[in-house]
């Protein structure tokens, strides 16, 4: 059959209409990986954006806030779908262009609720305010979300390279928000997630051409101007040492600094003369002073003219101990703590300082911006700021040091009473005082100092981890090798790997004498008066030093040391001890809980209990039960859910370690996930039969988990002495394998549903999305209670639990 010239020249209906389509869905994948990448740094900022409010003890929260309005949208797209249905490409029109001043809009809102999170425990008028400021922030999620499920619910695409496309975004997102942190002020961080959702919007103004076309041109445009308006005004918690200050009289910032580390201020007023923990035999006058606040907490001091007059009262704590018993040490100091460690390890007459801050943005601030204040840096000439992650730093560094000081283990501050229980803390596990003790000269000193509390807590912890590790060693016994000097209200631990001789504790007993301070360990009178709490820690040090191992069940502390597997030094209090606990000390348990841990607990139980209402209260009236596949069915997206969060996140902490500090582990972690888990979306297409995906894929992704897991446990000590390039590519080589078949089964399971069952599509999204935000709370617990080991087994478990129920995914009752 022959075919005229004019025919093949001309395009037929049918392939003009395809190459329509296939526009059309290039613009549907474009717009969900800005969508993606606008939801992710959104979420990123607002970790530090409400770091600076309250603590970070509110990052699960966030996370929750992220996934319940994704499982929210996914509900109630299942409940609209037959009026969505009818014109998908116009609510997915409009979700993405109401979705950009969201991002501005509902954090300016949150910011006028006034709540305090520390009521909720006990005043029930708390709640609504904050359940009012939950929602508000969940708003952009739910929109943006929305957005993201419809092309999965209505066909606007194939499955895969719409989910390779949102993790994609997810990885592009991870990436711009660390590249912007440094560049953009923190009160302007949420124009970067309304700016990439106004170029998803941008993508569908003239189409569909009716429905709205006009309408959506100008809420676009209002969001633009959106660009234009001051940046909403950070307000932190009056408890926040930021908020404090700067009510003092004459209070003024002197210098900021800002980027992925922190956010940075020095505050000065006349009224700041701050030095906690002072002798009362200290006679000299404290100079003026500016504070160093990182995330609206204190984070150092520096006194006035430091460098030109040395400020006296720097030799009046117990930390200062150290310089009595060696003279022109090379020191070592693990943060820095304003200019007053370098300072005084300058005024003892240090041969070398060296400071480990992996906060370059403080370390400029301090070096460049408060010269002025400070008279110059301290000890120019012998000074180094290694910013690096401490244990990364006693890997790669074969010196030997006089002095190695971890100041401030514990603080005097509100926020010092549990909010950090959640934080991981490598430098101070069995293994990072093993290192730390490796780095001493034949006459060194490790040195502990930190602040105090009633019953004694963090001061016992590292003793007992110290004693621990020095007769690992073989440095017995520990008790001749330990020093504990106790000021008012402050704590030094001295440790080495040689006897203390009779002339060292000499030495240690005068300047105690001088000082005013006593002598815990070895017992020696001092001249503070033995009170109450001084004979509870006599006898905590000393049932510590003898190696009390009786039953300890009844104490209401975990005092025991911890290892890098679960990193959690200041999880002090025990879970299951919480209500006697509260029963014993009535209304005066507050100080003493840790809520860090309460926090995260109670983030998983409401996120559990708003997920509940959310998924079962639609099924009463649906369609759901009659095509999904039942149990079966949520049961899947269930464990995908809870399995991917577990691992990711895990992964996450795990990179702290490797990758010598959080910003660059969740980059690399968020940022490797996302981007192998979209290529594995890509390919799903490939993958997606029952035998092959339950047979090879679901196994295939619990060896890879546990074989990527154990390849980072085995090569930790390696991998922490190279280069930061090495480190970084290992990391993603481990979780590579694993997070790209990660990303099949969820859009497999979506092409599966959309021939039998494309009514539960939406449901499926919300399902997933609920059992994130209680994967990501478990993921914390489990690392806590669990160690990395066990969660990243449970997630295991849990893919494995997953491939045995995809065959049965989208199979109605009856085997249809």
């Amino acid at each position: 059959m022959e075919t005229s010239a004019s025919e093949t020249s001309c395009p037929s209906p049918s392939s003009a209409s395809l190459d329509t389509e296939e526009k059309s869905h290039r613009g549907v994948i474009h717009a969900v990986f800005l969508l993606s990448a606008a939801a992710l740094a959104d979420e990123i900022f607002l970790i530090r954006l409400l770091s600076i409010r309250f603590w970070p003890h509110f990052v699960p929260m966030i996370v929750s806030q992220a996934m319940l309005g994704f499982g929210a949208a996914g509900v109630a797209l299942h409940l609209l779908r037959e009026r969505i249905e009818k014109y998908p490409r116009r609510v997915f029109a409009w979700l993405i262009i109401l979705a950009a001043p969201s991002f501005d809009l509902a954090f300016r809102a949150s910011q006028r609720i006034a709540f305090d999170p520390f009521l909720l425990l006990w005043e029930p008028g708390a709640w609504p305010a904050f359940g009012l400021f939950f929602i508000l922030l969940a708003v952009p999620f739910f929109l943006a979300g929305g957005a993201i499920a419809v092309p999965f619910s209505f066909r606007m695409g194939r499955p895969g390279p719409v989910y390779a496309a949102s993790f994609a975004g997810s990885a592009a997102g991870a990436v711009i928000a660390l590249a912007v942190f440094p560049l953009v002020r923190t009160e302007s961080l949420l124009r970067i997630p309304l700016a990439l959702c106004l170029a998803a919007g941008l993508l569908f103004l003239r189409e569909p051409r009716r429905g709205g076309r006009w309408g959506r041109r100008a809420a676009w445009g209002f969001s633009l101007l959106l660009l234009l308006l001051p940046p909403a005004e950070l307000s932190p918690s009056p408890y926040k040492d930021l908020a404090v200050a700067r009510k003092l009289p004459g209070a003024r910032q002197l210098a900021a600094r800002y980027g992925p580390s922190g956010d940075y201020r020095a505050v000065y007023a006349p009224g700041i003369h701050v030095a906690p923990g002072l002798s009362f035999r200290f006679a000299g006058d404290i100079p003026p002073q500016a504070v160093v606040f990182c995330d609206g907490e204190a984070r150092g001091i520096v006194p006035a003219e430091g460098s030109i007059r040395y400020p006296a009262y720097l030799d009046y704590f117990p930390s200062s101990l150290a310089y009595r018993l060696v003279t022109r040490p090379a020191v070592l100091q693990f943060g820095l703590r304003g200019t007053e460690g370098i300072l005084a390890a300058a005024g003892n007459g240090a041969s070398s300082i060296t400071v480990v801050e992996p906060a370059g943005e403080l370390a400029s601030l301090l070096r460049n911006d408060l010269a002025a204040f400070s008279g110059g840096w301290p000890a120019p000439a012998g000074t180094e700021i290694r910013t690096e992650g401490a244990r990364n730093f006693l890997a790669r560094n074969s010196g030997r040091f006089d002095l190695i000081e971890a100041a401030e283990i514990s603080s005097p501050s509100f926020t010092s009473l549990g909010i950090h229980a959640t934080g991981e803390t490598f430098l101070l596990t069995r293994e990072g005082v093993r290192s730390a003790l490796s780095r001493l000269s034949d006459r060194g000193l490790l040195s502990f100092s930190g602040w105090l509390k009633s019953p004694p807590r963090e001061s016992v912890k590292i003793l007992a981890t110290v004693r621990l590790e020095l007769e690992r060693s073989g440095a017995a016994p520990a008790s001749d090798r330990i020093i504990i000097a106790r000021g008012w209200g402050t704590f030094v631990v001295l440790a080495r790997r040689t006897p203390f001789t009779e002339e060292d504790l000499l030495r240690a007993r005068r300047f105690c004498e001088e000082r005013g301070f006593s002598m815990v360990w070895p017992a020696g009178r001092g001249s503070v008066s033995g009170g109450e709490e001084e004979r509870a820690l006599q006898a905590a040090v000393k049932r510590t030093m003898e190696g009390y191992s009786g039953d300890r069940s009844a104490d209401f502390f975990d005092l025991s040391p911890v290892t890098d597997d679960s990193p959690y030094f200041y999880r002090l209090l025990k879970p299951g001890k919480l209500p006697e606990f509260r029963r014993i000390l009535g209304s005066q348990w507050i100080p003493f809980a840790e809520w860090g841990v309460v926090f995260l607990l109670l983030s998983l139980a409401v996120s559990l209990a708003l997920a509940a209402v959310c998924l079962l209260a639609p099924l009463g009236f649906s369609r759901f039960r009659e095509s999904a596949g039942g149990a079966p069915f949520a049961a899947y997206f269930s464990a995908l859910g809870l399995a991917y969060m577990l691992i990711e996140l895990t992964w996450l902490k795990i990179g702290i370690l490797i990758l010598g500090d959080s910003i660059r582990a969740a980059t690399a972690a968020i940022g490797g996930f996302a981007f192998f888990s979209g290529l594995g979306s890509a390919a799903s297409g490939r993958w997606d039969a029952p035998r092959t995906m339950s047979r090879r894929v679901f196994p295939a992704i619990a060896v890879f988990t546990l074989s990527g897991y154990t390849f980072l446990s085995l090569s930790a000590d390696n991998l922490l002495s190279s280069g930061e390039a090495l480190r970084t590519i290992a990391f993603l080589a481990s979780l590579a394998p694993a997070a790209l078949l990660m990303g099949a089964p969820f859009p497999a399971a979506m092409s599966r549903l959309s021939v039998s069952a494309p009514s539960s599509i939406p449901f499926a999204w919300g399902i997933n999305g609920f059992f994130s935000v209680a994967g990501a709370s478990l993921a914390s617990v489990g690392a806590m209670w669990m160690g990395f080991r066990g969660t990243v087994i449970a997630g295991a478990a849990l893919y494995l639990a997953a491939g045995a129920l995809y065959p049965r995914v989208g199979i109605r009752k009856g085997g249809e």
